[in-house]
């Protein structure tokens, strides 16, 4: 809230500046009913095109609200407009921009949906693509605030301060909203993971069980088995269960985890990141010919994923199916990737899954 409080003062202070130093060349009303009409991504690229977004930001918390109350029958679609516009011109300026566009997120969500009445179907989809492209990030101040904490934890006594909260805590603020959310439940736990997800250096021999009685990061393991229960979420949260395991060196456990998530997964990604993440538990347990299995059948549900294509023609040259390997990543490298690898990105969040996240979003749009 601090921040939202900091950019509206910029604002307000700012009312006074001639609309032209104030960047009116900018016509975000115009950019928002070409959204509004349906045309999300022409929408989109003219304003990540803009070589400067300092004008736009400005635009969208002086504009927006007048825009949305102008047409109180237009009030619900025009605010869910102005909403998926900021969170999908976030995601095409998230490399360079994403600090900039978070605090119109976080003004997004405060000052037009939280505030615009009862939770709706859009918003619940929208707090989703907004918690992946923080994913991205790995923006976990942001999503949980300070003293984070997983479900089962009791909370954590603070002293008392003046200071504002420096984080907006976007996705405890949703939670709250939609409470009974598996997604966002366990969006939370991944979340809550990030900087203790480190995993092993590979290749590299231990002498001895150095390894600590207790990690932290085993928390997340209670934290994730009641959503292993739940259908929804029940095959990503044995896959996070595995990269837990991971990272403390048990792949046993993780190659358990993985194997569980195999038959459930229904979802191609998901079901991908089981096989792949099996043959790394199993590479890991010095069982070769198990991983090559996975590796493959890996390839079969996502053909050319970089992480697989590496995986097995290292193992294969291994084993000295030198032609087999080099032909392998030959006819991998030798085109553009046209998919996003789900191995490489499993480590932000949900952002593996933005272009599905994406279009469920789209498709809550209100008519």
């Amino acid at each position: 809230m601090a921040r939202i409080a900091a950019l509206i003062t910029i604002v307000l202070l700012s009312a006074a500046i001639p609309a032209g130093a104030q960047g009116g060349a900018v016509d975000l009303i115009a950019i928002l009913e070409t959204y509004l009409r349906g045309q999300h991504d022409e929408a989109v690229a003219r304003a990540a095109a803009l070589p400067d977004l300092g004008p736009l930001r400005l635009r969208f918390v002086q504009d927006t609200p007048i825009w949305i109350n102008a047409d109180p029958e237009k009030a619900a679609a025009r605010r869910a407009a102005a909403a998926g516009f900021i969170v999908e011109l976030a995601a095409a300026r998230l490399e360079t921009d994403w600090g900039r566009l978070s605090d119109l997120i976080e003004f997004t969500c405060a000052q037009l949906l939280r505030a615009g009445g009862p939770a709706t179907p859009f918003e619940r989809s929208w707090h989703l693509a907004t918690t992946a492209l923080a994913g991205r990030a790995r923006a976990r101040l942001w999503l949980l605030g300070e003293y984070a904490r997983l479900p089962h934890q009791k909370p954590v006594s603070r002293p008392p301060s003046r200071e504002p909260n420096a984080s907006p805590m976007h996705l405890m603020h949703a939670i709250e909203r939609f409470p009974d959310d598996p997604q966002l439940q366990l969006a939370r736990v991944i979340a809550w993971t990030w900087g203790r997800d480190s995993e092993p250096i590979r290749n590299v021999e231990r002498h001895g069980d150095n390894r600590p009685s207790r990690f932290p990061q085993l928390e997340v393991v209670t934290a994730l088995a009641p959503l292993t229960a739940v259908p929804a979420v029940a095959t990503e949260a044995w896959i996070r269960t595995g990269l837990v395991h991971t990272t403390t060196g048990n792949h046993a456990a993780a190659l358990h985890a993985y194997e569980t998530a195999q038959p459930i997964a229904t979802d191609q990604t998901l079901k991908y990141l089981a096989h792949f993440l099996a043959g790394r538990a199993l590479e890991a347990l010095d069982r070769h010919d198990d991983a090559i299995a996975q590796y493959t059948r890996a390839l079969d549900i996502v053909p050319a994923a970089e992480s697989a294509v590496v995986a097995l023609s290292s193992l294969q040259f291994l084993h000295n199916e030198r032609d087999a390997s080099v032909s392998l990543i030959d006819r991998t490298f030798a085109a553009p990737a046209t998919t996003t690898d789900p191995g490489r990105m499993i480590g932000y969040g949900y952002f593996f899954r933005w272009p599905a996240i994406k279009a469920a979003m789209r498709a809550e749009l209100p008519r």
